[in-house]
């Protein structure tokens, strides 16, 4: 039965997440955001986490799921052109699932990936469509800054560090069921000379 929730919980995550995402409210400032031209060039991945939990309701039952996953290493690689990007290269992630206390670790690498998307900015919010970086669990993909979504990004005073910022809660009503999926996710990316 305890394998049956959890599957169960996965489902419900997998079946909520979706990519409605908002920014993040605040007073940022970054005076060289709204233009794309201080983002063409090459950035190379240098640190990647994404801390995703799911809280179900179904039937009277509750259910939360913890999910994480950290970079352990990239050969990744992110060009931006003024209005569209592509990715490619290779990365290794490090996950990890935690249900009713129980956690499911394991190192999971991805080759050759290739992907292209477009982008736009207005301050320091961008809107992208398309997909920075990818995993799955089981053989069943775990989207972050996947299809059209805001995030937050910041670069350093120098222009050599660009890094997103995703905080975003999540919920969906239906069928019985009540999920809330509550993500934050951090890409840091150096510019390559």
């Amino acid at each position: 039965m305890k394998k049956l929730s959890f599957l169960f919980a996965l489902f419900i995550l997998l079946t909520a997440f979706t990519c409605e995402d908002e920014p993040l409210e605040g007073d940022f400032q970054n005076e060289n955001s709204n233009n794309n031209a201080t983002l063409v060039g090459t950035w190379s991945l240098i640190d990647f986490n994404a801390d995703i939990t799911s809280e179900s309701s179904f039937g009277g039952i509750d259910f939360v799921v913890d999910f994480t996953a950290e970079m352990v290493e990239a050969d990744y690689e992110l060009v931006f052109a003024e209005s569209d990007y592509t990715v490619s290269g290779d990365y290794e992630l490090q996950v990890s699932t935690t249900f009713e206390g129980e956690t499911t670790s394991y190192s999971d690498a991805y080759t050759n990936v290739n992907g292209s998307g477009t982008y736009s900015t207005n301050g320091n919010i961008m809107t992208v469509d398309g997909s920075f970086v990818e995993f799955d669990f089981e053989d069943m993909p775990m989207e972050v800054d996947q299809g059209e979504q805001m995030a937050e990004f910041s670069l350093s005073a120098d222009g050599q560090t660009l890094t997103f910022f995703q905080d975003i809660v999540q919920t969906e009503n239906g069928g019985g069921a009540n999920v809330t999926v509550s993500t934050v996710a951090t890409s840091v990316w150096q510019k390559v000379e």
